[in-house]
């Protein structure tokens, strides 16, 4: 989908419009390299001090004032929304556009340690058999596995680590049934799931791994 179609401008919205992007709001997607693409929200003016406009750029998103953009963002690929209201003057904005629905199967390489993945899906995927990774590190510590962090509402992040099935005191136990599943604490089962439009951060320990997600829709 467009820049325009995942998050468009409606007058009232609370969304912010300027002609500099230091002070509108921001889309900021991460691409495999890890590096940003910043897109900002125009009120259609541009040129030397915003002297002239375009109406047609009013309300679009641009990468540099007076320039049009086709950009896309994929299903699967998150971004970060950089509101400059939201912190006193919460608002919602809409997110439109297509979600995957068939047996199709998100795939993503992990090559660095922080890789940014978004549910492509018009349902919630459960961690335990809806996120499934290769070449990952398992361990009893959260610090010395893989992890994945999902951000709440209130901006704190619950973490999940890639459990070798140990718990307990120096990780004596092992439990066969938790070998290679998502826990938020040794030797705890996890329903926790992905919801419908999330994302989270997965934090590779060896940059060498692909994350699948499978589609919950899929018979």
């Amino acid at each position: 989908m467009t820049l325009d179609q995942l998050a468009p401008y409606t007058e009232g919205n609370g969304m912010t419009k300027a002609y500099l992007d230091s002070n509108a709001d921001n889309i900021q997607v991460m691409g495999a390299d890890g590096n940003y693409t910043i897109y900002f929200l125009s009120n259609g003016q541009y040129g030397k001090g915003g002297a002239s406009y375009n109406a047609d750029l009013d309300g679009k998103w641009l990468k540099a004032a007076g320039a049009a953009n086709t950009d896309t963002v994929q299903p699967g690929q998150a971004f970060w929304y950089i509101s400059k209201t939201a912190a006193t003057t919460p608002h919602t904005i809409t997110v439109a556009g297509q979600v995957l629905m068939t047996a199709e199967t998100a795939e993503k390489t992990c090559s660095a340690t922080y890789t940014l993945i978004g549910n492509p899906y018009a349902v919630a995927v459960p961690l335990n058999g809806g996120v499934v990774t290769t070449g990952a590190t398992k361990a009893y510590l959260d610090s010395d596995a893989d992890n994945i962090q999902v951000m709440g509402e209130d901006g704190k992040y619950t973490i999940y680590f890639l459990s070798n099935g140990q718990y307990g005191k120096g990780g004596a136990n092992y439990n066969a049934d938790l070998d290679g599943k998502w826990l938020k604490a040794a030797g705890a089962e996890c329903t926790d799931t992905i919801p419908v439009g999330g994302a989270f951060w997965y934090i590779s320990q060896n940059q060498n791994n692909t994350v699948k997600l499978v589609n919950p829709l899929a018979e």
